[in-house]
C-alpha cells in the first residue's frame, strides 16, 4: 500500500533520485517549486490494452496526463506477440484499422518494434492464452492434443525467455474460453518455472463468479504460479453484492498461503466488444467465421433461445465505436434497434457482420457499492482496462468510456 505521505525535498542527479529529506542550502542547476503538490513515482497501469496503440501514438498523453509511466499489456488472453496463423491474420486486420502494419512474429521482434516506436512511456506484456491457441489451433473449440499443448508451452517459454512477464487468459473470450483448467495449469507450469505471473479475466463474472474465481485459484495451487485476478467485479444487477462472496474466497486462499492478488477498474461500466454478447460456440474459427455464421437465421434463432435463459440488458449497452457507422457512437443497442425496426439481437448481428465483428461497447453493468468494497482490499490494484486514446489521429475515433 506504500508509505504515508510526508513533506520533504527531493534531490535528483543525472536522472536518479539521490536524496529525500531536507536539502535546504544545497545548490541545484534547476529548482522546481512543488509546495502543496504531490511528488510521486510514475504510476503503473496494471491492466492495459495499449498493445498496438504504441505504433500510432508514441506521445501516450492519455496515460501520462494521469501520471502513468508503465502500462501492462497482453491482458484478457489477447496479446500482440508471438503471432502466427489465425492470430497473425486477426492482428493484421486490427492494425490495418489503425493505419499501421505488423513487422514482427516473435515476442522479441515485437519488443524491438515497441522500442523503435520510441513511446513516451514504458510497456511490458503478457503472452495471451487466446493468442497461443490461435497460433497453434486456430479457433477450434476443443481441448488441445498432447502435441498442440507441447507447442503452446514451447511458444510461451520462448516468449518469456524473450521478455514476456507471464500468461494472461480471457476465459469469456473465445478461443481462450475453450481452454480447460488442466490446459491452463500445464501452461502455468512454464510461467512458474520462469518466475512469471498468471493473470485471468475469469470465466464468469455473474451468477458463477465464485466458481470462476475458484477455478483460477486451483490453477495457482496446481502450478504454484502467482495469480492475478483481473478487474474483479460482479456484473449484472441480479449479481450485485456477490463480490463479498468472491473476496471471501480469495482471502481464504491467501490465508492458506496462495500467492493471489486482484485488480479492478474504478468504474461501474466495462469496455469490451459487442461480440461478447454472442455465445462462445458461435465464435469457433475466429471473428470472420463468426460473422458468416451470424448470417444464418437458424443460428440467430438458437442464440435467441439461449437469451431466454441468460437475458441481455440491451438498454445498458452503449456503442463506443463502429467505424463504418460513426452515428452509432454514444447510443444504446436498445435505442438503435428500435429506430431500425429490429429486435436487439437482429440489430447486433447485422452490426457485427457489417464491421467484421469489430464493434466496441460500453456496458453499464456494475454497482458503485461493489466497486468501493473491492477497492478497499489491500491486495487490489487499479488498472484502466483501456487502450491509449487521443483527441486526434486513429485513436480519436468513437466515444469511448472515460477510462
Amino acid at each position: 500500500m506504500g508509505s504515508p505521505a510526508a513533506r520533504a525535498d527531493v534531490a535528483v542527479t543525472a536522472g536518479r533520485i539521490t536524496d529525500v529529506g531536507d536539502v535546504a542550502g544545497r545548490r541545484a542547476a534547476r529548482m522546481i517549486d512543488a509546495r502543496d503538490r504531490v511528488v510521486a513515482p510514475g504510476f503503473i497501469d496494471i491492466h492495459s490494452h495499449s498493445d498496438n496503440s504504441v505504433f500510432v501514438n508514441d506521445a501516450f498523453e492519455s496515460a501520462l496526463h494521469m501520471g502513468v509511466t508503465l502500462v501492462v499489456c497482453g491482458n484478457c488472453g489477447s496479446a500482440s506477440a508471438p503471432v502466427s496463423g489465425l492470430a497473425a491474420e486477426e492482428l493484421d486486420r486490427s492494425l490495418a484499422v489503425l493505419d499501421t502494419r505488423r513487422t514482427w512474429s516473435t515476442f522479441a521482434e515485437y519488443a524491438d518494434a515497441c522500442d523503435d516506436a520510441r513511446p513516451a512511456i514504458n510497456l511490458c506484456s503478457f503472452v495471451g492464452h487466446g493468442t497461443l491457441r490461435k497460433c497453434v489451433m486456430g479457433g477450434t473449440a476443443r481441448a488441445p492434443s498432447r502435441d498442440e499443448l507441447a507447442t503452446m508451452r514451447a511458444l510461451l517459454a520462448r516468449a518469456m525467455d524473450e521478455g514476456a512477464i507471464g500468461l494472461a487468459s480471457g476465459l469469456i473470450y473465445p478461443p481462450s474460453a475453450y481452454g480447460t483448467t488442466d490446459e491452463l495449469a500445464a501452461l502455468c507450469d512454464v510461467v512458474q518455472e520462469r518466475g512469471g505471473l498468471y493473470a485471468s479475466h475469469i470465466r464468469n463474472e455473474g451468477e458463477r463468479l465464485v466458481a470462476a474465481v475458484e477455478e483460477n485459484l486451483e490453477i495457482g495451487r496446481r502450478s504454484h504460479v502467482r495469480v492475478q485476478l483481473s478487474h474483479h467485479k460482479a456484473s449484472g444487477p441480479k449479481n450485485w453484492g456477490r463480490v463479498k462472496e468472491s473476496t471471501a474466497t480469495i482471502e481464504a486462499a491467501r490465508d492458506a498461503g496462495l500467492d493471489v492478488q486482484a485488480d479492478q477498474y474504478p468504474y461501474t461500466a466495462s469496455s469490451t466488444g459487442l461480440a461478447v454478447t454472442i455465445p462462445n460456440w458461435a465464435h469457433e474459427g475466429g471473428r470472420i467465421a463468426m460473422c458468416e455464421r451470424l448470417k444464418d437465421p437458424a443460428v440467430r434463432a438458437r442464440i435467441r433461445d439461449e437469451y431466454v435463459e441468460t437475458g441481455r440488458n440491451w438498454d445498458r449497452i452503449v456503442i463506443a465505436r463502429a467505424r463504418r457507422r460513426p452515428e452509432y457512437s454514444g447510443r444504446t443497442v436498445a435505442d438503435l434497434a428500435r429506430e431500425a425496426g429490429k429486435d436487439p439481437l437482429e440489430w447486433s448481428c447485422d452490426a457485427l457482420i457489417e464491421h467484421d465483428g469489430d464493434v466496441a461497447i460500453v456496458h453499464h453493468s456494475m454497482n458503485e457499492d461493489d466497486v468501493r468494497y473491492v477497492m478497499a482490499k489491500p491486495y487490489v490494484a487499479i488498472g484502466s482496462d483501456s487502450s491509449a486514446n487521443a483527441p486526434y489521429g486513429p485513436l480519436s475515433f468513437g466515444k469511448p468510456h472515460p477510462r
